[in-house]
């Protein structure tokens, strides 16, 4: 894909082309370089949800739906909303669902900040890997999006590679994330560039840790966990258990999700 100014490799239609470009290579290219801690990142998201057996819950930003093998076992009567706007990405959801043989999974291209779904509409959310491509006002806007999403009571898990704090372990991480993994895309016949993306979202996104006080702002609770030295970091929590607000949280919600916020 052509290269944009740094100043725009946060618009939606950027992040959609290239991930659109990506799809053909991304799920092996992903597998392979993260030598499998992807997968065990992934099921470790899940299983912070603890759903029910007849739960809705919302995969946002949900790509090729790598997650929902860690999410049906135990979803005997409930649903999967698996939503995310790259075209390419959803193709290969779809046969991932079609391999996986189940209706249990409900696939819809739509864009996480403009969608249709009512409020309380969700028992759970998860979002593995769709975080890094978020500037920090689009971070604080999702919190409110899932804090509008989620029924009273609902719980939400995200996953995100990460930078290590350590330096020694932060420069190997990178070097690889730069350097390494690009070169492995092209050997999968993907374009380098789009996976030296994947490092300059990555490097630019931290972890983790600055998304839980905005979250909180949104009124969800907000807890914080590293994976294996912090090259994986995430966030759980829940909405309050009442749909009541006070005034305070109520306002600082409506400035969170002002588009002023978005920098």
């Amino acid at each position: 894909m052509s290269r944009e100014t740094e100043a725009n490799i946060y618009s939606q239609a950027f992040i959609a082309e290239l991930f659109d470009e990506m799809s053909q290579t991304y799920d092996r290219v992903n597998h392979i370089t993260s030598l499998g801690f992807s997968s065990r990142w992934r099921n470790q998201c899940a299983s912070h949800l603890a759903h029910r057996p007849d739960a809705v819950i919302f995969d946002l930003m949900t790509g090729m739906g790598e997650c929902w093998p860690s999410l049906l076992p135990g979803l005997t009567s409930g649903h999967i909303v698996a939503i995310d706007f790259s075209a390419g990405m959803l193709s290969h959801a779809q046969a991932r669902k079609t391999k996986l043989d189940t209706e249990r999974v409900q696939i819809q291209q739509a864009d996480v900040f403009a969608n249709a779904f009512p409020e309380a509409s969700a028992d759970h959310i998860i979002c593995t890997f769709g975080l890094k491509t978020l500037r920090p006002g689009q971070i604080a806007q999702l919190g409110v999006e899932i804090a509008r999403l989620l029924k009273p009571g609902g719980t939400y898990s995200i996953v995100e590679i990460s930078v290590p704090r350590v330096p020694l372990l932060r420069g190997l991480y990178l070097f690889y994330l730069k350097r390494v993994i690009p070169l492995m895309g092209q050997l999968f016949l993907g374009n380098p560039d789009n996976y030296r993306m994947l490092g300059v979202y990555t490097e630019r996104f931290g972890d983790c840790s600055a998304a839980v006080e905005r979250f909180r702002a949104c009124g969800l609770s907000a807890m914080y966990h590293s994976y294996f030295f912090g090259c994986a970091t995430g966030l759980t929590g829940k909405a309050p258990d009442s749909t009541t607000c006070d005034p305070a949280r109520s306002q600082t919600t409506r400035l969170a999700a002002s588009p002023v916020s978005m920098k």
